[in-house]
């Protein structure tokens, strides 16, 4: 049995092994452009550091690189693989190997941050760990692209697909994201319910969010 604490090597491992399925699976699909654009009309000319956290193989990056030439892109990820396939799908940007829950001093304080379906794969404790970690990388007022798998909490816990890959999956329903992204200190600028893409492996409802993060007064 795995415990806890391995949760997310056992989780990291299946990504990592899936890389280029998942990327032929997912790469360069349609369906959250619309809300990419919205994040974009939130960020100033000015504003051109980004950090797209648990990349995957670019899918985002990609698209953000060619919408948005001009803007200073960094990607972290726990795979290697998925990296391996970021750098290659996205020349013009920078990739480091961070855990999102620990991610240090990444060197500048990003404008925009976005986390692609990385929610559903962290636990409570370990969203907490996240948001700390990624409140002291973004900058005071920047910004937050978040989407996620809803569900219910109930159903949280260790799948194991026909093939015997297994994922941890913590499951949130859309108003449980919400207090979560707020109680770390953001407003809630945009979300948008909407269906998974029709190749994914499970039919779901995703929530998009983007959120400004709150200035600290002084």
């Amino acid at each position: 049995m795995v415990s806890d604490n391995d949760y997310c090597k056992v989780t990291v491992s299946t990504f990592n092994k899936l890389a280029r399925e998942y990327e032929s699976k997912y790469f360069g699909i349609d369906t959250y452009k619309p809300h990419l654009d919205r994040l974009l009309t939130e960020l100033k000319s000015h504003q051109k550091k980004v950090l797209d956290i648990a990349c995957g193989p670019g899918n985002i990056m990609d698209y953000l690189a060619k919408t948005r030439p001009d803007l200073e892109l960094v990607g972290i990820d726990l795979a290697e693989h998925m990296l391996e396939l970021a750098r290659r799908n996205v020349p013009s940007a920078q990739f480091k190997i961070k855990d999102c829950r620990e991610m240090g001093d990444l060197g500048t304080k990003f404008d925009a941050a976005i986390f692609s379906f990385g929610l559903n794969y962290l636990s409570s404790d370990d969203v907490i760990r996240f948001f700390n970690s990624l409140n002291a990388n973004l900058s005071q007022s920047g910004l937050l692209y978040l989407s996620s798998i809803t569900g219910n909490p109930e159903g949280s816990g260790l799948s194991t697909s026909s093939s015997g890959e297994r994922v941890f999956q913590f499951y949130r329903t859309p108003e449980q994201i919400v207090e979560l992204i707020e109680a770390a200190g953001y407003s809630i600028l945009y979300t948008a319910k909407l269906s998974s893409p029709d190749n994914a492996s499970d039919k779901t409802e995703d929530l998009v969010t983007i959120a400004r993060r709150k200035s600290i007064q002084s």
